[in-house]
């Protein structure tokens, strides 16, 4: 069991500016979060002028080096057991939301959480767990392996790596469905045109990090594990 019941967190921010503000009004004040790491991205808008009316650490980087070295550079400045990962561009975010992503985590129940939002693809919601999310909660010195931060270079290859990491450690894992929240769509951000650019690009940068069908079987035992200790828990 966590000793510290407090939490940090560890949001990666780049042109977030009309966004960050609403999680950071959730998260700032949180009852169980005694630290909150921005690491603004090389934005270009007021991402950081939002950022600094809240009381939380904000740390610049001056060019963009990417969403996996960003939360590793937040990484290295946080000082608590248990880390929890959020995006940016949340709707809906509310003060339950942290409680149900950390809760197992802080009580021992599980040794990392991640979300199921209500804009969440459809497949996920089947099996009931999104292996892309962004949100989630993780034990610290499950963060240790260098795998989890290995190719920086791709995007969208920490959550995928970070999965692969976990599970080959034998951690347990809970898919947490918090039906209010959602994510920005990148068409939502920048146009349907750009948008649907932005995820066919998303989707070849992750088969970069990681063979399709390696991304298949991470997905389907993840849900397996999260349905398995759902059961465990409630028996």
């Amino acid at each position: 069991m966590i000793v510290n019941k407090k939490v940090s967190v560890i949001i990666a921010a780049c042109n977030e500016e009309p966004r960050i503000g609403g999680v950071l009004s959730v998260v700032a004040n949180h009852p169980l979060i005694d630290e909150v790491i921005v690491v603004n991205d090389g934005s270009f808008d007021k991402t950081s002028q939002v950022v600094k009316k809240f009381n939380v650490k904000l740390l610049e980087n001056e060019i963009n080096i990417g969403k996996t070295a960003s939360c590793k550079k937040g990484l290295a400045k946080a000082k608590n057991e248990v880390i929890l990962f959020l995006d940016a561009d949340l709707i809906g975010l509310t003060d339950q939301n942290i409680y149900d992503l950390v809760n197992p985590v802080l009580n021992g129940y599980a040794d990392w959480t991640l979300s199921l939002r209500s804009n969440s693809a459809a497949h996920m919601k089947l099996l009931k767990v999104d292996c892309l999310s962004g949100e989630r909660a993780v034990r610290r010195d499950l963060l240790e392996d260098p795998l989890i931060w290995s190719k920086p270079q791709i995007g969208y290859s920490m959550e995928i790596l970070m999965n692969k990491s976990l599970l080959k450690s034998g951690s347990v894992f809970i898919s947490v469905k918090l039906p209010n929240l959602k994510l920005v769509t990148k068409s939502g951000k920048a146009g349907v045109f750009r948008g649907w650019y932005s995820e066919l690009k998303m989707i070849n940068q992750i088969i970069r990090a990681m063979p399709f069908n390696q991304i298949l079987h991470q997905f389907l035992k993840m849900s397996y594990i999260s349905r398995k200790t759902k059961k465990e828990l409630i028996s």
